[in-house]
């Protein structure tokens, strides 16, 4: 990629997603997007005039080279579509963005990460709630996604960070502006614990139009969504719809339905999320849905952390692929890849332990 071109086609003003895919239909890179001519431009399938224009104008007033070091001297970077490091859960969106800026480092592609937030204006407990519950993940190497604002995201992130853990946030304008200002430091921290990310052009302001598809990003980027609190209309279940829609489990906390704050969550409840009865019951759902996820990675990094108790390889492996609910035999030699000998001499062990139990024949759980 050669970035100045990148970033020219990236901090370009009203050319969405859409239009860079009309681009990339007939060029390969945003270097080849930069040398069409008004004449190649005229042929581009179902691109506007407006867009023509707009592409022409933006390569008359764009002083690419001097963009160019002044941001790479701004100490944020930037990744786009023509980039392996393009965040890989992004390629997911109908309208995923064509560059991403950022501070810090970006989300490791093969990482289990958890969404956390909520309410700005949340109670005391909501915000202890969010501050343990990503303390807990942090523990267990799963990275917290948020959105830097107050009250839950913040407490989300402060959390993952009181854990030594990795956390991001997603902003709604240029990841050059921290907003709200009241969060500077809470801004630094989280560029050295993980990373701040935006599709929008360092400069651009916090508009109140950006965060609703700010939070498209927030799910995408999540394997998992956890809201703590949430009023009947918010910003929160805005990030619920679009988790739905991309294939991400919710879990959310329930509260009186006396309660303003969750109204929304109970809500959320009664279309099928899933409770936080307990922090500990979290941590294992999540490890189900870790398991699911990242089958490579689960059962031997996170699972046995959560109980405390150490393994060989191969029983980490077995342990890992059972849950709450039983596992058939079966299904544990295909996730395994191990001989029936093995597994059987495993389970067997395992049992012995006290660290599973047999429901019914052939078929294991862990023992809670």
């Amino acid at each position: 990629m050669s970035d100045q071109y990148a970033y020219w086609l990236a901090s370009m003003q009203g050319i969405s997603s859409y239009v860079c895919r009309q681009l990339f239909s007939v060029c390969r890179t945003a270097e080849e997007i930069y040398g069409l001519s008004p004449s190649m431009l005229e042929k581009v399938p179902d691109l506007t005039q407006k867009n023509r224009a707009r592409i022409l104008d933006a390569k008359k007033t764009w002083d690419l080279d001097g963009a160019w070091q002044q941001f790479a001297a701004s100490g944020m970077s930037l990744t786009s579509w023509e980039e392996p490091s393009y965040p890989p859960q992004f390629r997911e969106l109908a309208d995923a963005p064509y560059g991403i800026f950022y501070r810090g480092s970006l989300p490791q592609p093969d990482g289990f990460r958890v969404a956390v937030v909520g309410a700005r204006m949340c109670s005391e407990y909501g915000r202890d709630m969010a501050r343990e519950i990503a303390r807990e993940l942090a523990k267990h190497d799963v990275a917290v996604v948020s959105g830097m604002a107050g009250g839950i995201d913040a407490a989300g992130h402060r959390g993952a960070m009181d854990s030594d853990g990795e956390t991001y946030a997603v902003f709604g304008c240029g990841v050059d502006i921290c907003y709200p200002n009241y969060h500077r430091q809470l801004y630094y921290e989280i560029e050295r614990h993980g990373g701040l990310l935006s599709e929008y052009p360092p400069g651009t302001r916090p508009l109140p139009y950006h965060f609703p598809k700010r939070n498209r990003i927030i799910s995408v980027l999540s394997d998992v969504v956890i809201i703590i609190e949430a009023k009947e209309k918010s910003g929160s279940l805005i990030t619920a719809d679009f988790a739905v829609e991309q294939g991400r489990d919710i879990y959310v906390l329930p509260g009186r339905v006396t309660d303003a704050l969750s109204s929304g969550c109970n809500k959320l409840i009664a279309q099928g999320a899933g409770i936080i009865l307990s922090v500990e019951d979290l941590m294992e759902e999540l490890f189900l849905e870790a398991r699911r996820k990242r089958p490579d990675t689960a059962c031997d990094k996170n699972f046995a952390k959560i109980h405390n108790f150490s393994l060989e390889k191969e029983e980490q492996l077995v342990y890992g692929c059972l849950g709450i609910l039983p596992t058939g035999f079966e299904d544990i030699l295909k996730m395994t890849g191990l001989n029936t000998q093995t597994v059987s001499r495993i389970l067997a062990a395992l049992m012995q332990n006290g660290y599973i139990e047999e429901i019914f024949k052939n078929h294991y759980k862990i023992r809670t």
